[in-house]
Parts: structure tokens; sequence; C-alpha cells
């Protein structure tokens, strides 16, 4: 939750008496009968439960825990039922805030009648009563160190996969060691720390295109809209509801023009994506677009794609640097580069390279819509996540980037490269590199258009070389998720699901603003060939 979420409910509170709140659990937590059971006995004792609400949304200094009283609860709906909101008794379904009255989400309510203003004094006072559920990752022992040990902060709870706790008022014999789930958050842009995710499906989402003073350029809705309008992240948590999802990739253009309220709107979003989906930052790679670095701004703060570059990088940087270090939770490195390894629970290592392709500010002649590669932090990367040159690996290689390696269209317009639409201008040396570092698979966003692709690479013919086929690259575009400057009204995300198998690529369309619903159906099949792993060529599956 976050602070405005306390006050939708307090508000509900002062008109009405009471609100109801959902509970919005983990994908992989259990429906938690044990504590519903609890709740239900305490409250035929005593008429009222105290509880405290962690707001897990805020950031350092401000977390904190408010205490409300409840009078109710309707607990999860019994196991042999599917997944939903338990219904609410009839006429009180105003006692929901709007945002989220009509929900899917919620698996269960309380029934609050009062939240307290001040903060409890939470953390170092508090002790678990009983070990947490079962949880993906971590050993049972483990889990049963928690049982009388202080809480001793926040992140305490941020790594744990569940959403309640019980808890007690400490004694003196409570250990006070700090326990941190094995899923604690990687602190470097690029890392080869082995992340154990819960699902083996990648989301991918592009161009998304936040914007207020620009408003008509995002096609969704925004929390505060009258009228209320549905949001990108509840749409999306709407079409992946059933889907277990364990690495979102973002590839580029979060903002219009890079202001801080529309990267304010980014991160609300985001985050509120990852807490409907289970998952934190661990679990996410994002990098820039063109309209996130801000090379060029016009007087009248109108986005003119055939300004040169005028901004000095520092200043150009800064607005996207500042949302990243808020919602990665670390700083980012120079080049807004990241690199990930992912264990999925198939089997199959998952290793994500994302690249910055909107890197010209070397020079002043350049579009400020032109996509570029900066020279050598491709390879940069490759070593820091242990890529070999000849690419044998037994992992599945991705790499990350806004701009496009190849053509999208039959016909390029012209006007679009001097405006900096077209590809990357290093695009074939991307390509190159990729291949000679084993790469499987590209996913790109930039044009708005949804792209699948297979592409053989070669070196070029006046070069000596030990081989002349490099290897072949699937490709893998998409299309935007966000903005209203699309043909026909459609936006669109990507859902690709491994095994050990092979890929299968199910690509979700929205018209109009209509839920996301699927398109068409992609698989690509994975095969060990001399100690390395590859990916064979897209084949279109029937989607009924």
């Amino acid at each position: 939750m976050n602070a405005d979420t306390l006050e939708e409910h307090k508000k509900i509170i002062k008109d009405k008496k009471a609100c109801w709140w959902g509970w919005w659990k983990r994908p992989r937590e259990p429906r938690r009968f044990e504590v519903w059971n609890y709740l239900e006995d305490e409250l035929k004792k005593h008429d009222e439960v105290m509880v405290g609400l962690f707001d897990s949304g805020a950031e350092k200094p401000s977390v904190s825990v408010r205490l409300a009283r409840i009078k109710g609860i309707i607990p999860p709906l019994d196991e042999h039922l599917p997944d939903g909101p338990p219904p609410l008794p009839s006429g009180e379904e105003d006692l929901v805030p709007p945002y989220y009255r009509n929900s899917p989400f919620s698996r269960a309510w309380l029934q609050i009648v009062e939240i307290l203003d001040k903060p409890l004094p939470f953390f170092g006072n508090y002790s678990y009563a009983s070990p947490p559920p079962p949880l993906p990752g971590i050993p049972p022992d483990l889990l049963r160190r928690l049982a009388d040990k202080l809480v001793i902060d926040d992140d305490e709870l941020r790594t744990m996969d569940t959403t309640i706790w019980l808890v007690r008022h400490k004694t003196d014999h409570d250990l006070d060691e700090k326990f941190l789930a094995p899923s604690i958050q990687v602190i470097d842009p690029v890392s080869v720390e082995p992340i154990r995710v819960g699902g083996d499906t990648i989301l991918h989402i592009t161009d998304v295109h936040f914007a207020k003073g620009h408003r008509a350029q995002h096609a969704w809705g925004y929390p505060g809209d009258t009228p209320r309008r549905a949001t990108l992240a509840e749409e999306i948590g709407r079409a992946t509801a059933d889907q277990h999802i364990g690495i979102i990739i973002i590839s580029g253009d979060f903002t219009f023009i890079s202001s801080d309220d529309e990267f304010d709107e980014a991160y609300k979003s985001i985050n509120s994506l990852l807490g409907t989906l289970g998952l934190g930052a661990d679990n996410l790679v994002i990098v820039p677009g063109n309209h996130d670095i801000a090379w060029s701004k016009a007087p009248d703060d109108s986005y003119d794609p055939a300004l040169p570059v005028q901004s000095a990088p520092e200043a150009a940087k800064r607005a996207y640097a500042k949302f990243y270090k808020r919602l990665m939770k670390h700083e980012p490195n120079d080049d807004f580069s990241m690199g990930r390894r992912f264990v999925l629970p198939c089997g199959v290592t998952a290793d994500v390279c994302a690249l910055n392709s909107s890197s010209l500010e070397q020079g002043k002649n350049y579009l400020c819509g032109m996509g570029r590669v900066r020279p050598t932090v491709f390879n940069e990367v490759m070593d820091k996540l242990g890529w070999k040159q000849e690419g044998k690996s037994l992992s599945l290689r991705i790499v990350a980037l806004h701009h496009h390696l190849t053509a999208t269209e039959d016909v390029e317009d012209p006007s679009e490269f001097a405006k900096g639409f077209g590809m990357a201008i290093d695009s074939k040396k991307v390509l190159r590199d990729a291949a000679r570092y084993g790469v499987h698979l590209v996913l790109h966003g930039h044009r708005h258009r949804v792209f699948v692709w297979r592409e053989g690479v070669y070196q070029l013919p006046d070069q000596t070389q030990e081989r002349w086929k490099l290897g072949d690259i699937s490709i893998l575009g998409g299309g935007s998720a966000g903005s209203s400057d699309v043909d026909g009204k459609r936006n669109f995300i990507n859902l690709a699901t491994i095994n050990g198998d092979g890929i299968k690529l199910k690509i979700l369309r929205s018209q109009g603003g209509d839920a996301f619903q699927l398109m068409s159906t992609w698989a690509a099949r994975l095969a060990l060939r001399d100690g390395r792993l590859f990916l064979d060529d897209w084949i279109e599956q029937s989607n009924r």
C-alpha cells in the first residue's frame, strides 16, 4: 500500500463509519486460513481486534506501521474454488475505495472502523509469534528460526514472499538477529548472483509513455482520474492473473518528455504492478528509451525529435537516474546497463543483458531520437556476466534494449531515420556482438509495433575470420503497451514462458482501451548441440 491507500480508506471510514480493506496476497502465498481462523476466534471473544498495517510501498525513512481496529472479516474462498474476491454483503460495495472496488485481486476482506493517525513504534518492539508459511527457496528449518525472534526492520518483511505475519510484544528472551530471505535484493546494476524466481514466464513491456503535460499521449487512466479509468498496471494484472511471472523486462520509453512527474507516474504504476504480481525489484530489468533521456528540450516543452542534442550528459540523464534509483533501490551505472542471472523453476538459467541504446551524447549534431549503444559497453557487460566469446553455455541468453536492430517495416519512411525513429545506427555491430556471445533472443521496443523475427548473423566478407556465420538470433519487438500514438488504438504486452523444451510466446492486444486479449501464440524449441543451448525458429501456433 502507500499513503494514498490509507487516506482513501480513512475517507470512507469518516463518511460511512467503516470500510472494507482488501487483502491482496502474493501469487505463491497460500490463503493463510490459519490466520483468518485466528482472527475469527478473536473477534468472537473480544468483538474487535487491533491489526497493524505495514506501509510496504513507502520509501525510507517514512516506512511505518499503522494500527487499525477491525470489527469483522470475510475470509478467502475455500481451497477447492479458484482464487477470487469473496462476495461482500449486499449493499456494502461502496465501503471499498473506488480505485479497486471492482478489482479481481482481493482475496479476503477486513472490516476496519478506525485507522490510527500516529505510526506504531513497531520495529524492534515486536516479535514473530510464529514462523510464516512455506516460502519458495527458503528451507523450513530457516523459517522456524523466525518464531520468537524480534522483527528488526522492514527489510525482513519485504524479502519474504508473504503478506501476513502474526506478531506479539517482544520479551527479553527473543532472538534479535536479523533475518533476510535468500531473495534479498541485488544492489548492483550488473550482477551474476543467481536470483531464484517463482515463475517461468517473462513479461515484456515497452513504450508505456506516461505523460502529464502531454496527457493524451498515454492511453490508460491514472489513479486520480475523474471519471475513473482502468490503469495500465490494473489491466496487465488482470491479463496475467493466471500466469506464473518470474521476470519483468521493460524496454524503455517510460515517459514522453522525461519529466519528474512523468517518472513519478511510471514509478507508481510499476510498483503497483510488482505488488499485484508478488514480485520485487530483483525480478525487474529496465532500460531507458529515447523519450527518457532529455538530450533536447523545446522552449514550450513540446516533444520535437528533430532538435539536435543540446543538453549536457549529466543534465540529460538526471531524471532517469533518479527514477532508476527509486525503483531499483540502488544507484545506476553510468551507462544505465543491467545484467541479471535468473534461475527459473523449470531448471533453465536465463541471463539477461540490458543495454541503453540512447547514448548519443558524444555527437552534438545527432538528433535526440537516434539509437546507439555506447562503444565497448556491450563487451563490458558480457565480461561481468561471464559470457565467453564462443558462446558455449547452457544458459538462455537474452539482450534487451530500446531501439530495434533490424527493419520492422516492409518499407521504411525515409524521413523516419532523420527523426531518429529508425534502427540503432550500430544495429549490425550489436547483432554481431550478440551472436558472437551466443545470445539467443533480443527484446526491443521503440517502433510501437509487434515484431517476431529470426536473423542469421554473418561476419563482414572483407575481413578474415575463423568462422563465417556467427549464429542465428531470434528477435521479439514489443508493441507499445501505453502510448496512444499507435495504429488502430492497439496496445500490446508479450508473455514468454520458458521450459526445458523451448519458449512459448503469447502476444496480448488491447483494442481501444479494452482488456488485453490473446492475439497470437508462437513457439521456439530449445535444443542442446555440441555442448551449447540453441533456440530454433519461431513457429506460429493455433490459438484455438
